[in-house]
């Protein structure tokens, strides 16, 4: 009676692949024997592999192949950038599944704002991917803008407002500011990540009042 044995070798390297082999060998029947030896490119689940003899007698036997779990690149956003046009930005990669241990995960920083595409690969060489968008506030502006010139020569009277948009609020260096002579005058505001602008205004005065007597 002609008789297949199947003996397990090796199952498949990454999830989905079909690398995995087996040793095939036959008894009885008559010899030479076709479908024995080193049988590879299986995929995983059991598999069913035949052999042959010389007069053309089949027997079968079956093995059963193993995958790991499918590899899966994890990304995140640890920090968006904080002030505008900055590169603070950092993004965390992770890897489950597949066979540890893992490359190309860790913490990325210096991140400036866009996409980011991020590749991994396990003990085995099978590889995923994964994407990651960093973020940035709009460009913080500050405006100064003038409330009240000096009413008269020399006098101490003048006014202006500073305000701030964009950026990521609350702010600070804002507000009325009161009680100034003529001049130019430059402030300075800042949002809550530190991030600074600044802008000018320039409060005027009249001529000086002269009385003539003649």
């Amino acid at each position: 009676v002609l008789l297949a044995s199947c003996t397990f070798v090796s199952d498949a390297s990454c999830n989905g692949g079909s690398d995995g082999s087996a040793s095939v060998s036959a008894s009885g029947g008559t010899a030479p024997y076709s479908g024995t030896g080193l049988i590879t490119g299986l995929s995983a689940g059991t598999q069913t592999l035949t052999v042959t003899d010389a007069n053309g007698c089949t027997a079968t036997c079956s093995v059963t192949i193993s995958e790991p779990a499918a590899l899966v690149a994890t990304c995140s956003v640890v920090s968006n950038v904080s002030c505008n046009g900055g590169t603070d930005g950092a993004a965390d990669v992770t890897a489950s599944g597949g066979t540890a241990p893992y490359t190309g995960t860790g913490s990325f920083t210096g991140l400036a704002a866009g996409s980011y595409t991020y590749n991994i690969s396990d003990a085995n060489g099978c590889t995923a991917s994964c994407s990651v968008t960093i973020t940035e506030p709009a460009v913080l502006v500050a405006t100064c803008s003038v409330v009240s010139h000096v009413s008269c020569n020399g006098g101490t009277d003048g006014a202006a407002d500073v305000t701030a948009s964009g950026g990521t609020a609350p702010y600070t260096g804002t507000g009325s500011f009161t009680g100034l002579a003529a001049g130019t005058y430059t402030y300075n505001v800042s949002d809550a990540n530190g991030c600074t602008a600044s802008c000018s205004v320039t409060i005027t005065e009249p001529a000086a009042l002269v009385a003539t007597c003649s």
